[in-house]
């Protein structure tokens, strides 16, 4: 395959780096940095996943001057917050029968990435591993919950391929299935994120600390029983049904294994970055406003998490 990751970050320079090992053509976007590392070190990633022989890549910091043609999948593998800028970016080099994949936390990007290409063009991805990039050309994989899931949202959409795709990432050693049911897969991962990861971003823990204390695991359940009401007034099935099955999965079966793992939000205000709490907690509250649900729990996160970020982010 002939594959472009738009924003080769920690998590789009492990799939580039990952699908260049099992032999594909892969093209990577991303800051001058790591990019320049990449050009003459190439990507060294440990971890779970461990490959650190240095997988030499195409490597740029824009699309500029590549084909229209050139592609057959696009991952758009950007913050939540930039996706329109790298939709426009990636527009021109667009063609009838490229995939763009919302390789992305969050909601709402793979509306926006719909918005340019069309819903028959649109892949749904839910990548729930966490990795992070400790020095330039080098990514880090810690720990995996599930496998990757991909799938489309639309019936005029090529399922044969993105099952394709799906398959190929798996036999390149990146855990992948495909869903017929990516709503309500991607939602369960933003009601894993919208739970987790501003608490472990504002108290300065791990997963496994959220769940030590009855303060703490009170404003999980809140959060979850939002995020459920609010899924319910979109008509968006949820997996489990009800939130109180969700809450004992996530305390049971989900936190245990990332017990040690710290939030990518956590590291953003770490880094002095900006986070993705509009496409997570904000977007919930944004949904709940628009169909009258209320949403104070996780109201309250977003105003923390912006607070934060009003001092941290330069």
């Amino acid at each position: 395959m002939r594959i472009l990751i738009m924003g080769a970050g920690a998590m789009g320079s492990v799939v580039g780096g990952m699908m260049a090992r099992a032999g594909h053509n892969v093209t990577l976007i991303g800051r001058a940095a790591h990019v320049d590392a990449l050009a003459t070190r190439g990507l060294h990633i440990t971890g779970i996943w461990v490959d650190p022989h240095g997988h030499t890549l195409v490597t740029n910091t824009s699309v500029e001057g590549l084909d229209r043609d050139a592609f057959d999948v696009i991952f758009i593998a950007v913050k939540s917050f930039d996706t329109p800028t790298a939709m426009d970016a990636v527009a021109p080099i667009v063609d009838a029968d490229t995939l763009v994949c919302a390789y992305q936390n969050g909601l709402g990007n793979a509306e926006v990435i719909a918005d340019r290409v069309g819903w028959g063009r649109t892949v749904g991805v839910r990548a729930i591993y966490g990795v992070r990039c400790p020095e330039p050309g080098a990514a880090h994989v810690a720990v995996i919950a599930n496998p990757t899931a991909l799938g489309v949202y639309d019936d005029a959409a090529p399922a044969d391929r993105v099952s394709e795709l799906a398959t190929a990432m798996n036999s390149a050693g990146l855990p992948t299935v495909y869903t017929d049911a990516i709503r309500t897969v991607l939602w369960g991962k933003v009601t894993y994120n919208c739970a987790l990861n501003p608490l472990s971003a504002l108290l300065d823990v791990p997963y496994g600390g959220l769940v030590e204390t009855d303060h703490s695991r009170k404003l999980l359940r809140k959060v979850v029983q939002e995020v459920y009401a609010v899924a319910e007034a979109l008509d968006v099935p949820l997996n489990p049904s009800s939130p109180s099955a969700y809450i004992t999965h996530l305390f049971d079966d989900l936190i245990p294994p990332t017990a040690a793992h710290y939030a990518s939000m956590h590291e953003d205000l770490a880094r002095g970055r900006r986070t993705e709490i509009d496409a997570l907690n904000g977007a919930i509250c944004r949904y709940g406003e628009e169909h009258g649900v209320p949403c104070p729990a996780n109201a309250f996160l977003t105003q923390l998490i912006k607070a934060r970020e009003a001092v941290v982010v330069k």
